[in-house]
């Protein structure tokens, strides 16, 4: 039995689940209990026709484990039910062998008699009696029409009906494709890689014909094509030199490369390119090159997806490959990088530095970077301050500031420094100006300048950082009130803002701060939720403190008084008072 009874069902599958389960188990949702050994297994009927297989493992009074055929899988309340059922009821489940060893016990006749009582049932399990099972015996390799067959009915069951969402869709297929990959992996282990490719391959296939059709936004379509590809690459390094066999797997892993490229790389074949050059020989790599080369010149795909194909053919080629041919692929395939690290490795400065104008301003932040490893730093320098006047990226002036703070162009870096914060003041930019302008014994000017800037502008928010950065607290005091209600994140960053300021000022100015305290006290609570109430809470706690520390015991008195009266209403709020102690 459970120990704690239903405490311990509660624990295991939560409280929601629990409380469903307990109108399932209530209206005996739950049929055809048995029981082998410690696992209880059941069928469990729920929203959709066919009921759920539900299972349990208990032992010393606790769950060992549980599954279920729901979407869930485990901890639903499939599960509540079943356990509850076994409290309440165990006479219902039914003492059984295990599977295996009850069919051992039965003649052949019997056998017979019921694989056609179950065909009779489930009617779409007559395609398995065309399948070779994997007991270890050999088998001839089966046709993988078979297999494909098989995988295919996964996805055509008829009891989905409107209810059947995506979710559980992909749950139910990859349920039944996984029971497939079982097999597979049963033929692998038991050294016939023919059988287990041939499912792999029919797996996969089906998987890639239908993978848009549904939303796997729980990747178990990807994971069960994953193992796939897992599953195929051991084959083709197990299978021999059956050449038909290798190109079917190649093709197979290729298929998959191809279809995840031109998704636009969702990780489904992040192992392939590793499998097939571990495991093709060099005519198969020939062959694979031409297939990369042909989906790469179909116009399928994007930009991104060019390079991808480019990268694959440089890696298949990388050991019979002359540069020029190099040079070659990574045009056609639009590599830029790797064309500009070619070139200045074979000491083409200037056919590098030409093709640099071709590139996005993205990619010149990277190819700025090789022409540094291959010691053209000045030359990138030059590249980088001839592309700024066409650019708005950012990112390329602050490349280039760092490239001549670092080389003692402290003039230069200084110019681009003040041209970021015009664009976009922050204060470690401030800070950056600062100290490179101290260097040049600029700073005062030019501090004078950036604070009457940011006045021009009523730029208040980083004036009154700049102050609290400078420790000149009155300023910041007087610069935060300038800070519009309206402006945004006002009770978010503005108000971490405005806690810093009076954070600051505390010691120095007391009761600036308590002004400060309180109103953001106040302004949390008009927000009108918990969490709100928790932080006007940790607010009042400072204001409190402070007027300790004040002597003015009295006034926090009288305040926290208006306060209760204020909002006596305000139950959550008086809650959250009492656990801050206030």
């Amino acid at each position: 039995m459970l120990n704690h009874h239903s405490d311990t069902i509660r624990r295991y599958v939560g409280d929601t689940s629990f409380a469903r389960g307990e109108g399932y188990f209530a209206d005996n949702m739950v049929v055809n209990g048995r029981r082998v050994g410690d696992t209880l297994k059941a069928d469990c009927h729920g929203s959709r026709g066919t009921p759920y297989r539900v299972s349990a493992t208990v032992s010393d009074g606790q769950i060992v484990e549980a599954e279920c055929s729901c979407p869930v899988g485990s901890h639903c309340k499939h599960i509540a039910a079943l356990l509850l059922t076994w409290l309440d009821r165990p006479d219902e489940f039914v003492k059984a062998e295990d599977t295996s060893a009850s069919l051992a016990q039965r003649s052949q006749a019997e056998l017979v008699a019921l694989v056609e009582q179950m065909l009779e049932r489930y009617p779409e399990l007559e395609s398995l009696l065309d399948l070779p099972l994997p007991t270890g015996e050999p088998h001839k390799p089966a046709n993988p029409k078979v297999y494909q067959k098989q995988a295919a009915a996964a996805f055509n069951r008829t009891d989905r009906d409107s209810r059947y969402d995506d979710y559980a869709a992909v749950h139910d297929i990859a349920r039944e494709l996984d029971a497939m990959l079982g097999t597979a992996d049963k033929f692998r282990q038991q050294g016939d890689p023919f059988n287990a490719a041939a499912i792999y391959q029919a797996i996969s296939g089906e998987v890639l014909e239908h993978y848009n059709e549904f939303h796997d936004e729980s990747g178990k379509l990807g994971g069960v094509v994953y193992a796939c590809v897992t599953g195929l690459g051991d084959c083709l390094a197990h299978i021999g030199d059956d050449a038909q066999w290798r190109e079917n797997i190649l093709r197979a892993l290729f298929a998959v490369y191809r279809f995840d490229i031109e998704l636009g790389g969702s990780g489904l074949s992040d192992s392939v390119p590793d499998l097939i050059l571990q495991h093709a020989t060099p005519d198969e790599r020939k062959a694979v090159v031409e297939w990369a080369h042909d989906a790469m010149q179909s116009g399928r795909g994007s930009e991104w997806s060019r390079r991808a194909y480019g990268h694959l053919l440089l890696e298949l080629q990388e050991d019979e490959m002359d540069d020029e041919a190099y040079l070659q692929v990574c045009r056609e395939s639009h590599r830029l990088n790797d064309l500009v690290g070619k070139l200045l490795e074979l000491g083409r400065v200037d056919e590098a530095a030409n093709e640099t104008g071709q590139a996005s301003d993205y990619e010149m932040l990277l190819i700025a970077d090789i022409f540094v490893a291959h010691k053209q730093g000045e030359l990138a320098e030059r590249l980088m301050a001839k592309r700024l006047p066409k650019t708005q990226d950012a990112r390329l002036k602050g490349w280039l500031k760092q490239r001549l703070a670092a080389g003692g162009d402290t003039a230069g870096a200084l110019a681009l420094a003040r041209q970021l914060f015009t664009e976009y003041a922050s204060l470690e930019q401030y800070q950056e100006i600062r100290a490179l302008a101290q260097k040049l014994n600029l700073w005062p000017t030019l501090r004078a300048e950036l604070i009457a800037g940011l006045e021009r502008k009523s730029n208040w928010h980083m004036l009154t950082a700049i102050y609290l950065d400078e420790r000149e607290l009155d300023a910041a005091l007087q610069s935060v009130k300038r800070i519009p209600h309206t402006s945004y994140g006002y009770y978010g960053v503005v108000g971490d803002l405005r806690l810093m300021v009076a954070d600051a000022a505390a010691e120095s100015h007391p009761h600036e701060a308590l002004r400060i305290y309180a109103e953001l006290a106040e302004q949390a609570i008009g927000q009108r939720n918990r969490d709100s109430y928790r932080s006007a809470c940790e607010y009042l706690v400072r204001v409190r403190d402070l007027y300790m520390t004040l002597g003015e015991e009295r006034v926090w008195q009288q305040y926290r008084a208006q306060l209760q009266e204020q909002y006596k209403t305000l139950r959550a709020l008086k809650e959250e008072m009492a656990n801050a102690k206030l």
